[in-house]
């Protein structure tokens, strides 16, 4: 999902072009984190692919209570928008919005984790310089956990309508979290 992109006033449709959207963002991510070795700058495609999803999350998230409004994945500035992903992590983070277990409790590292991805998806749409940071997989652990979390492990949604989608959900969170275990420096790993 991109800040650009409408979306549904029907929450079940924005639930599920969210999932839609998750799925194909996390095969990107999984077919650019293959590459990494060999082309480190492929990890800006990693970046792009992971915030997309977690956007994606963040929107079915904030969509799946019976009391969930379209204003809470809109962009002030343009309702008919969705929200960029630092007002959306805000929002999945306050009682407003999400009750536990929910509702995302994120430490600072996970926070600061999540604006670096953040930038670095930045650098990769706006053209900006990009230079690989120190250990990216880290930053793209933290995503691959809060996706999962906000999915698979507490759905705001009922998740009886999108059991096939989720399931290709966790397979690809799955494929990914193991990938990126594999890069992250030893007690990082765990």
């Amino acid at each position: 999902m991109d800040t650009d992109r409408q979306f549904s006033p029907d929450p079940e449709t924005r639930i599920a072009d969210a999932l839609e959207a998750a799925l194909e963002a996390l095969r990107l991510a999984g077919r650019e984190l293959a590459g990494t070795d060999t082309q480190p700058e492929r990890w800006r495609w990693v970046a792009l692919g992971l915030v997309s999803a977690l956007q994606a999350a963040l929107v079915a998230a904030l969509s799946g209570y019976a009391s969930a409004r379209p204003e809470d994945v809109g962009n002030p500035s343009q309702s008919d928008r969705v929200a960029p992903i630092a007002l959306l992590l805000r929002r999945a983070r306050s009682s407003e919005h999400l009750n536990t277990p929910e509702r995302l409790d994120l430490t600072g590292a996970q926070v600061r984790g999540l604006e670096e991805l953040v930038a670095m998806r930045n650098a990769a749409v706006h053209g900006l310089g990009f230079a690989v940071p120190e250990n990216p997989a880290a930053f793209a652990r933290v995503a691959v956990d809060v996706i999962r979390h906000l999915l698979l492990t507490h759905p705001a949604f009922d998740v009886s309508g999108f059991v096939l989608f989720l399931s290709l959900i966790d397979r690809e969170l799955t494929a990914l979290g193991a990938a990126l275990a594999a890069k992250l420096p030893g007690k990082a790993r765990d």
